[in-house]
């Protein structure tokens, strides 16, 4: 057995007493920063139908820029081809879409004598009922409902040629297996019947994301809310529903628009922590992510104000703000930058960097700001920051976890804020936004958001959702986290490195309970071995592979490349899937994890026993090796 309560007890004991970030700093952002300036440029934000690769995103990144050049920080624009064509590790780029008009009509109903034609939507005058990405022109037809719309079964007993398709399912499935598939003119999607039912008039934010190769085929679409369906299944009870849908835009080769800012360090400038946002989403879309934005653009601001004035400390290390159109975005932009990677070794399937760049160029941590504005009453929200997966051990656990306890105690409010009670939680790692490209790279990474939030990709969304009091707080916890890393000396990381050994041991020893004999013996070594070896900055860390192994070939995530399968392959992910769900597990951070354990040196038998030690599960070799195949059958990972 190994000593492990004595490594907790000496970590512990070293734990110093005052907060990381020291007092007079985080005092000194807390009153600089302004609540109300973030929430005027999300407003500012929110006037734009952000869609990636559009001219209306470049607008949104334009203005942005025009702050931060006002603000005194150095700043550009990059951009990378978006035509649904190229790809950016295994995001397919998406087209260049601009639209000006979109209206949805009910035309007629057979055997209604009396009825009328009624428009149903329009883009003027809710940008969301146009779905993303619809191809322009005009198509009138009956209207038929497939239900969820994205399979086989869907369309049994059913011709949808030439027809409208009213479904639930998500709107880029849906039109390839109606309109590319079957020959419909449209389709209208509606809310599945579990999806916010206390919210009957709210439309969902969905898109086509149609492919180069799929032009020529595709067509348009509309949302309508749950009583706007419930009004077309009434219709369709009397007889023949025909509808009309007029959309005036066009998809060609567009381009993704990132905007960066950088203060630059002045002692060790090739290092950088990075705070990033994604700018995109429809017109309106507030917390998401006009929120994220905007409070990244004023913490920039202040950092700049305060190191300018020499209030705080002038950074050692470059803080590098980006904005992105979402994964795509960074996606791209980590392909075209290999020296955005870690500082330390991982496995990294990308080129090396330039020789004209230092090798130490790299980057320390990332903080991902994504859904920061809620006013928590009105969305039912809770502030939250993830964890790192047991892939990317990091410092940053222990940063975070004492920087939300000293934001939470200043109690912080804006002046036109709310004064609610701050509602704040520790989540373990999460999926969803661009941190998870930064940990694919061994980047340490964290999202800062909100959840739940019931307005969430939807029409709901709206201006008079954000408060200023929370983006006052999200704003003062990212920019002081990046205030820290960049301006940390020796003893400070001593300091974090010791709270995040305890933080490291809780982790594991909280996995004992229930455990077999053999995984309570691999749960102990692993303790042990992670916290001797977290101050080395080694996410290898924790295991001593035994022989070779896959790695991988693409960039992480997979999700994208997943989507089409075959039966048998689809038959594994829903086995997979059902067995999880009962132990309240998902698929994707298991398929994240096993690829980023990879390093061409553990086999699929060592990948297994950290997966059943991760989350808690039994999996064996075999399993890891036919999910092993089914990445490597689309080039994702090789086998050895």
């Amino acid at each position: 057995m190994f000593p492990i309560s004595s490594l907790l007890v000496c970590a512990l004991a070293a734990t110093p007493e005052p907060h990381l970030v020291p007092a007079a700093t985080f005092q000194a952002i807390a009153s600089e920063y302004s609540g109300e300036q973030a929430f005027e440029t999300a407003r500012r934000i929110v006037d734009q139908h952000r869609i990636q690769g559009s001219t209306m995103m470049a607008r949104s990144a334009e203005m942005v820029l025009g702050e931060l050049k006002a603000a005194g920080l150095e700043a550009n624009l990059e951009t990378f081809r978006s035509d649904g064509a190229i790809r950016y590790g295994t995001f397919v780029s998406p087209m260049g879409w601009e639209i000006k008009s979109g209206e949805l009509w009910v035309t007629h109903v057979s055997g209604d004598a009396n009825f009328k034609p009624f428009r149903m939507s329009r883009y003027a005058d809710v940008p969301m009922s146009v779905t993303t990405y619809s191809k322009g022109g005009v198509f009138t037809g009956e209207l038929i409902d497939a239900g969820k719309g994205t399979d086989e079964e869907s369309y049994q007993n059913k011709n949808v040629a030439g027809k409208v398709v009213l479904a639930y399912g998500y709107a880029a499935n849906v039109q390839r297996e109606a309109v590319l598939k079957r020959g419909a003119l449209g389709i209208i999607i509606y809310p599945r019947a579990t999806d916010r039912p206390r919210y009957p008039d709210l439309i969902r934010y969905n898109g086509m994301w149609v492919h180069a190769d799929e032009v020529a085929k595709a067509s348009g679409g509309f949302q309508i809310s749950a009583n706007q369906y419930a009004r077309l299944k009434e219709l369709m009870s009397s007889g023949t529903v025909t509808i009309r849908g007029a959309i005036d835009a066009t998809l060609g080769a567009g381009k993704l628009t990132l905007v960066h800012a950088w203060i630059r360090g002045t002692k060790e400038p090739e290092k950088e922590v990075v705070l990033l946002a994604h700018l995109d989403h429809p017109k309106w879309s507030a917390n998401d992510n006009a929120s994220g934005s905007g409070a990244l653009v004023e913490a920039a601001r202040t950092l700049a104000v305060l190191q300018k004035s020499g209030t705080i400390k002038k950074p050692a290390r470059t803080i590098h703000f980006v904005w992105v159109p979402e994964f795509f975005g960074t996606a791209a932009w980590v392909s075209a930058h290999p020296e955005i990677r870690r500082c330390g070794a991982w496995d990294d399937p990308r080129p090396k960097p330039k020789k004209s760049l230092s090798a130490s160029t790299c980057v320390l941590a990332g903080v991902n700001l994504d859904m920061v504005g809620e006013d928590t009453m009105k969305t039912d929200s809770t502030f939250y920051f993830t964890r790192m997966p047991d892939s990317v051990p990091s410092f940053l656990d222990a940063l975070l976890t004492d920087l939300l306890a000293q934001t939470r105690s200043a109690q912080l409010f804006a002046e036109t804020g709310t004064r609610h009670l701050w509602r704040a939680v520790i989540d373990p790692y999460t999926q969803g936004s661009d941190h998870d490209i930064l940990l694919g790279l061994g980047i340490p990474a964290t999202m800062v958001g909100h959840w739940p939030d019931w307005t969430h990709h939807s029409s709901e969304d709206r201006l008079d959702k954000v408060d200023a009091s929370e983006l006052l707080r999200s704003g003062v916890f990212a920019a002081s986290a990046a205030q820290w890393i960049a301006t940390a000396e020796k003893a400070d990381w001593a300091r974090v490195e010791a709270l995040q050994r305890a933080g490291e041991l809780s982790k594991w020893l909280a996995r004992l309970p229930g455990s077999s004999p053999a995984r309570t013996e691999r749960i102990y070594r692993r303790a042990q071995l992670m916290a001797a070896e977290l101050g080395k900055n080694s996410a290898a860390a924790a295991d001593t592979p035994s022989g070779s192994g896959p790695r991988r070939l693409v960039l992480l995530p997979y999700d994208e490349a997943l989507e089409e399968l075959n039966a048998e392959e689809r038959k594994f992910f829903d086995e997979a899937e059902e067995r999880l769900g009962e132990l309240d597990l998902e698929l994707p951070p298991i398929v994240f994890e096993t690829v980023n354990r990879m390093n061409g040196s553990r086999n699929s038998a060592e990948l297994a026993l950290y997966l059943g030690d991760q989350f808690g599960f039994e999996v064996d070799a075999p399993w890891v090796d036919r999910l092993l195949q089914i990445l490597a059958a689309r080039k994702l990972v090789a086998l050895k």
